[in-house]
C-alpha cells in the first residue's frame, strides 16, 4: 500500500478526459482553519491510499478523511451542523479514470435503488454526527456510476447508509486556468448545495481500479439491496481498467482540496501525492502519417494528418506512455502557401477560453481545418477545429486545436515554424494533456486557397516526426513516412531537370494621344509549374517620357526605414514614410500556388540615383495578409536611360523569394503608373512596343513584347524657332564664336531631326581641328580637355533644372569628326544626353551639320556656344558686315510636320555694341 497523508492536497491534474468521479465523496471537505472559522468547515485529516505506484498501473484508490462537526442549539430543530456548501477536488495530472469502462446507472434507476450491479465502481461509508451528539450507524454503500448530465464529463452517486440521502459529484476536466496555455487538463471532481441538516464526522471511500476484477466480488451489491449479497458476485464485464496512474514520474505530486462555507468563505489545502514509479517500464510506440490532398507539383494543398498513441487496457499490465509534445518537419518544398490566409482572422487566446472552462469560441474566419480526437477514456471520437492563433512576438503562425464533447473542452496551442531561408515547414505541439489520447485526425483545408502548397518538382518526400514521451525515462520516438508528387499542376507532365519559364507581359497605356500625359500600366504573370520571377526588365517606346519636375525623392533613409523590421506593414499601410508628394503610382503582387493568389496592394514612388541609374523607381508593399504583418518589401527600380535614344529602361532589383519563412511563389506584378500629369506618351506615330525582358530563378529568361502607337500626331502644332548669332571677329579670316538658340512652346511635336547649314560666308578652319576625343575615351567620359570646343545647354520642362555640358570633337566613320554635346543634369538627377552631329559640306558646299536622331522629348530651349578665336571651328570667308547672311536650317518633328526656315546669321556690326564687338574679337584676327 502507499499512502499519502498532510493537510496540503495540490497539483496539476490532467484531463482531456471525464474521468475518474471517484472522488465525489471530498464533496464534504473544507478549508483551512481560520481564526474565525466554525468547527464545521475544518478538516481534521486526510489520507490517501493507493494499492500500487506503478506509473500506468490500475490500482484501487482508497480516501479517509476527518471533518470538524458542531452542535447548533440555537436553530429550532437543533442539529448537528455541516457549514460546507460547496467542496472540490482537484487531482494529480495523470490520474485518470475511464467512465465508460463499467456500465451506467440511470437516474431513475439509482432514484429506486435499482442501479446494476455492473455499474459499481467502489464503495463510500461516511459517519456523520446527529442531534443529539451520537453518531449515525456506520454502513458501507455503494458508489455508482451514473448517467451524466449533458454537459458533464462523468456523474458518481452513493447513498448515505443511515439516511438514504443521495449524494452526487460531477466530473470535469480543467480546461481554464492561469497556466501558460490555461490549464493542465486535470480532472476536477465537485459536489455543490451540501445539506446542512446533518454533520460529517468522517468519511471513507474506495474506488476499483479494474470494477470488474473478482477480487470484489464479494463487496459488490445486488439490485434494490442495501448490504452486500452475502455471497460474492460476479461482474458480467470484462476486465477493463476504470483507474489508471501517471505515466509520469516527474513529481512531487499535490492535490487539491477547494471548499467553499456557507458564509462564502473559500478554503484551500493541499497534500502530497504518492510518487509515481517504474516510469522505465512502459511502451511507447506512437506514428504518424501526413498526406497532401493533391499529387500534383506547385499546387495549393490541404494536409491530412493521422497520429495515433496506441494504448493498452489491460486490468494487469501498465498503460503505454502517454504522448508529451509532437514535432512535425515537413519535407523542404512543401510550404505554407501565402494566399492561405487572404480573408482570414485569427483566433485569440481570449477567445480561446484558454484560462476558462468553457469553450473556445473561435471566429469562424479563422478556422483552417477539422479535428477528430479520440481516447480509451471516451465513448467515441470528439469534433472540433483547427484555426489560426494570434500571432505573438516570436510565435507568429500558431495553430490552435478545439475539441468538445462529453463536458470536455480541449483547448491547445501548437506552433508552425517555417525554415526562414528555405520554407521547410516544422509543426510542433508542446504540453499536450497527459490523457490517454489514442488519435488525432487532422485535416487542414485544400482548394484553391490551401493553407499549404505542394514542392515545386515530383519526387517522393519524407515527413519526419519525433514523439516526446510523458515517461521521462524512456527515449524519444523519431519516425519517417513518406508522400509522392507524380505530376505538374493540373496533371502537367512532371518538369524536367529545368522548369519551363513563359511569363506573360502586357502594358497598356490609359490613352494613346500623342505628347499627352496618360497612365501606362505594366502587367507581368507566371504560370504554376513555371520558374519563379526573379529579375524584371522593361524598355519603354522612344519618346516615351514622363514629366518629373516638380516631383521629389522618397529620401534613402526613408526607404531604409521602410525596410526596417521595426516599421510594421500596418504601419505603413496607415501611414506611409515616403512623401506622399514623391508618389507616382501604384503596385499589387500577386503571391500563392493556384487560381487564387493573394495581392498585395502597394505604392510606387520617385527616388534618386541607384546603381548607376541617374533615376529609380522604390516600389513598397506593406506585406500584410489576414492576421499576419510580414513587414514592408521594398524593390528599388533603376531607370536606365539610353542617351541617343532617352529610351528608359526600367531593371529591377531581384524579386524576393522567401518573406519571414513564408516562399511568396509570387504569380503577377502590376506596376501602374498612375499619377496625373507624369507619364507622357510620345510625339511621333509610328508604330512601336513596350518590351519585357524577364529572368527565371533557375536561369531561364523569358521576353515580351506588347505594341504602343500614339494617335493624332498631326493634330500637333510644329513651330520651333532657331536663332544664330556671331560673336567676336566679323571681318574675312576672323575666327568668331557662334551662338545657336532653338526655342519651343510647350504641346507641339517634338523635333526628330535637324539640319543645319551655315552661310558661305563662314568655313570650316580644319587648321584649328586639333585634339579629338575616341569613341573609348567617350564611352568612359574621359575625353581630353582639349577636345572640347564649345558648350551646350538644354531647358526642357519635364524637369527642374537643365542638362548642360561641354561639346567634343568626336572620332567618326564620317571624313570630318562628329560634333556631339555631352549633355547631363545635376547630382541629384544626372540624366545623360548624347546629342551627335554629323559634319560634312552641302551642295553648295556650305558647312553642315545634321542631326540625325534628336530623342522624342520636349525642350524649351536648346542653346549651342562654339568657341571662337583660336579655338574657333569657324573662319570668315568674307566680312561679315559687308551684307547680311542666312542660315538654312531643315527641322523635322517627330510628328512628320516639318519647319524649313531661313534665320539671320547675326553679327556684331555697327554702332557701339559693333565696335566694342570688333575690340572683344581683335586678338582673334590674322
Amino acid at each position: 500500500m502507499v499512502k499519502a497523508t498532510g493537510n496540503r492536497f495540490g497539483a496539476r491534474p490532467l484531463a482531456v478526459i471525464l474521468s475518474l468521479g471517484l472522488l465525489a465523496l471530498l464533496a464534504f471537505a473544507a478549508g483551512p482553519a481560520a481564526a474565525a472559522e466554525p468547527e464545521g468547515a475544518r478538516i481534521k485529516s486526510y489520507e490517501a491510499t493507493i494499492t500500487s505506484s506503478q506509473a500506468g498501473g490500475h490500482p484501487d484508490l482508497s480516501i479517509d478523511f476527518e471533518v470538524g462537526t458542531r452542535i447548533d442549539p440555537l436553530l429550532d430543530d437543533p442539529c448537528a451542523c455541516n457549514d460546507i456548501k460547496n467542496a472540490r477536488v482537484e487531482f494529480p495530472a495523470g490520474f485518470i479514470g475511464n467512465p465508460h469502462a463499467v456500465a451506467e446507472c440511470s437516474a431513475q434507476q439509482f432514484l429506486v435503488d435499482r442501479c446494476p450491479v455492473d455499474s459499481q465502481v467502489g464503495l463510500a461509508k461516511p459517519d456523520v454526527l446527529l442531534a443529539d451528539g451520537c453518531c449515525a450507524i456506520p454502513g458501507w454503500a455503494p458508489v455508482y456510476n451514473l448517467v451524466p448530465e449533458p454537459g458533464q464529463a462523468g456523474l458518481l452517486g452513493f447513498k448515505g447508509y443511515y439516511f438514504n440521502f443521495p449524494i452526487f459529484t460531477v466530473l470535469s476536466a480543467r480546461t481554464g486556468g492561469e497556466g501558460p496555455h490555461g490549464s493542465d487538463y486535470g480532472l476536477n471532481a465537485e459536489v455543490r448545495g451540501i445539506t446542512r441538516l446533518f454533520g460529517l464526522v468522517r468519511f471513507k471511500q474506495i474506488i476499483w481500479g479494474v470494477p470488474a476484477s473478482p477480487v470484489h466480488d464479494e463487496w459488490r451489491f445486488q439490485k434494490g439491496g442495501g448490504f452486500p449479497s452475502g455471497t460474492p458476485t460476479a461482474s458480467n464485464l470484462s476486465e477493463r481498467p476504470y483507474l489508471s496512474m501517471p505515466t509520469s514520474c516527474l513529481g512531487p505530486l499535490k492535490s487539491t482540496l477547494v471548499s467553499i462555507a456557507y458564509d462564502h468563505g473559500v478554503h484551500e489545502r493541499e497534500a502530497d501525492w504518492p510518487e509515481t514509479t517504474g516510469c522505465d517500464q512502459l511502451g511507447f510506440n506512437p506514428s504518424l502519417a501526413a498526406n497532401p490532398s493533391t499529387v500534383q507539383a506547385d499546387t495549393p494543398s490541404g494536409l491530412d494528418v493521422k497520429l495515433k498513441v496506441p494504448q493498452k487496457e489491460s486490468p494487469v499490465t501498465p498503460s503505454d506512455s502517454e504522448i508529451r509534445a509532437v514535432k512535425v518537419t515537413m519535407p523542404e518544398g512543401f510550404s505554407v502557401n501565402p494566399s492561405a490566409a487572404d480573408g482570414k482572422t485569427s483566433c485569440s487566446d481570449a477567445e480561446a477560453n484558454f484560462k476558462s472552462q468553457d469553450a473556445a469560441r473561435c471566429p469562424e474566419f479563422s478556422k483552417v481545418g477539422t479535428l477528430s480526437l479520440d481516447s480509451w477514456a471516451l465513448p467515441e471520437p470528439i469534433a472540433g477545429g483547427i484555426y489560426l492563433g494570434e500571432p505573438k512576438p516570436g510565435d507568429r503562425y500558431r495553430l490552435i486545436i478545439t475539441a468538445d464533447g462529453f463536458g470536455t473542452h480541449v483547448k491547445l496551442p501548437g506552433s508552425a515554424h517555417p525554415d526562414p531561408r528555405t520554407g521547410q515547414l516544422t509543426v510542433v505541439f508542446e504540453n499536450l494533456p497527459q490523457a490517454p489520447l489514442t488519435e488525432f485526425d487532422m485535416h487542414f483545408f485544400g482548394s484553391e486557397r490551401g493553407l499549404l502548397a505542394t514542392p515545386e518538382r515530383c519526387g517522393t518526400y519524407p515527413v519526419q516526426s519525433e514523439f516526446v514521451p510523458w515517461a521521462g525515462n524512456l527515449p524519444n520516438q523519431y519516425s519517417t513516412q513518406f508522400f509522392t508528387i507524380d505530376s505538374g499542376p493540373g496533371g502537367s507532365p512532371c518538369p524536367g531537370a529545368a522548369r519551363p519559364f513563359s511569363p506573360g507581359f502586357r502594358a497598356v497605356g490609359a490613352s494613346n494621344g500623342a505628347g499627352s500625359h496618360s497612365p501606362l500600366s505594366i502587367y507581368l504573370t507566371r504560370a504554376d509549374g513555371d520558374q519563379n520571377l526573379d529579375t524584371i526588365s522593361v524598355k519603354t517606346p522612344p519618346g516615351f517620357t514622363a514629366t518629373l519636375k516638380g516631383v521629389p525623392y522618397c529620401p534613402v533613409a526613408t526607404l531604409a526605414a521602410t525596410a526596417d523590421p521595426s516599421h510594421s506593414g500596418r504601419d505603413e499601410q496607415a501611414a506611409p514614410l515616403c512623401p506622399s508628394a514623391s508618389q507616382v503610382g501604384v503596385s499589387s503582387a500577386g503571391a500563392g500556388a493556384g487560381s487564387r493568389p493573394y495581392y498585395a496592394p502597394g505604392k510606387v514612388y520617385l527616388a534618386g540615383p541607384y546603381k548607376g541609374a541617374p533615376l529609380s523607381l522604390a516600389v513598397v508593399t506593406p506585406a500584410v495578409s489576414g492576421p499576419y504583418d510580414l513587414g514592408n518589401v521594398v524593390n528599388r527600380v533603376a531607370l536606365r536611360v539610353n542617351p541617343v535614344t532617352a529610351q528608359v529602361t526600367a531593371v529591377s532589383d531581384p524579386l524576393p523569394q522567401i518573406l519571414e519563412g513564408i516562399p511568396l511563389r509570387l504569380r503577377s506584378v502590376l506596376i501602374d503608373l498612375d499619377r496625373k500629369g507624369f507619364a507622357l506618351n510620345p510625339t511621333s506615330c509610328r508604330p512601336f512596343g513596350v518590351e519585357g525582358l524577364l529572368t527565371g530563378t533557375e536561369g531561364a529568361t523569358g521576353t515580351g513584347s506588347t505594341h504602343f502607337q500614339a494617335a493624332n500626331c498631326d493634330a500637333l502644332d510644329f513651330s520651333p524657332k532657331l536663332t544664330t548669332t556671331l560673336r567676336g571677329a566679323t571681318k574675312r579670316t576672323g575666327y568668331p564664336a557662334l551662338k545657336a538658340v532653338l526655342t519651343q512652346k510647350a504641346g507641339e511635336s517634338n523635333i526628330r531631326r535637324a539640319v543645319v547649314s551655315l552661310p558661305h560666308s563662314e568655313f570650316l578652319e580644319q587648321s584649328h581641328i586639333g585634339t579629338i576625343c575616341t569613341r573609348v575615351q567617350f564611352a568612359a567620359d574621359a575625353c581630353p580637355a582639349a577636345s572640347v570646343y564649345g558648350r551646350a545647354r538644354v531647358v526642357t520642362p519635364i524637369l527642374d533644372q537643365p542638362l548642360e555640358g561641354p561639346v567634343y570633337l568626336r572620332s567618326s566613320n564620317h571624313p570630318l569628326p562628329d560634333l556631339v554635346a555631352a549633355l547631363k543634369g545635376p547630382a541629384s538627377q544626372p540624366i545623360e544626353i548624347e546629342l551627335s552631329g554629323r559634319i560634312d559640306t552641302d551642295k553648295t558646299g556650305g558647312i553642315r551639320t545634321t542631326f540625325d536622331a534628336v530623342p522624342d522629348a520636349p525642350v524649351s530651349r536648346f542653346v549651342l556656344e562654339m568657341k571662337g578665336g583660336k579655338k574657333g571651328l569657324l573662319v570668315n570667308s568674307d566680312n561679315l558686315c559687308r551684307r547680311k547672311h542666312f542660315v538654312n536650317a531643315k527641322i523635322l518633328g517627330q510628328s512628320g510636320a516639318r519647319a524649313n526656315q531661313k534665320p539671320l546669321l547675326k553679327a556684331p556690326c555697327g554702332g557701339k555694341r559693333g565696335k566694342r564687338a570688333k575690340r572683344a574679337a581683335k586678338g582673334g584676327e590674322r
